[in-house]
């Protein structure tokens, strides 16, 4: 799946901001430190350094939280759409996406 996850803009109160498109339809907006948190944490999740069964945020300038549950196979991302399910190789493109975003 080749797929633009990460998008900067500027948000008129908090300033430069990322926006995650899971799917289409399917975004959130985050900080930067947002962003790194979140890649860090896919990032373990897919290589096994974390052994946490869910990845939950609730970003300060979206309206609403998420969960990615951890599977054996990916996550699924869960939130008021419909579930997304992600395999590995999309996770590990996500969080990459997410850490060059949000690098300083």
């Amino acid at each position: 799946m080749s797929h633009e996850y990460v998008a900067v803009f500027s948000h008129r109160g908090l300033g430069r901001m990322i926006r995650l498109t899971v799917v289409e339809g399917y975004a959130f907006d985050l900080t930067f430190q947002e962003a790194q948190i979140l890649s860090r944490a896919l990032a373990a999740v897919k290589e096994k350094k974390s052994s946490v069964d869910e990845v939950y945020m609730s970003p300060i300038a979206s309206d609403g939280d998420f969960a990615a549950k951890v599977l054996a196979d990916g996550v699924v991302f869960e939130a008021k759409a419909p579930p997304v399910r992600l395999t590995w190789a999309e996770v590990g493109q996500m969080a990459q996406a997410l850490a060059a975003a949000s690098a300083p």
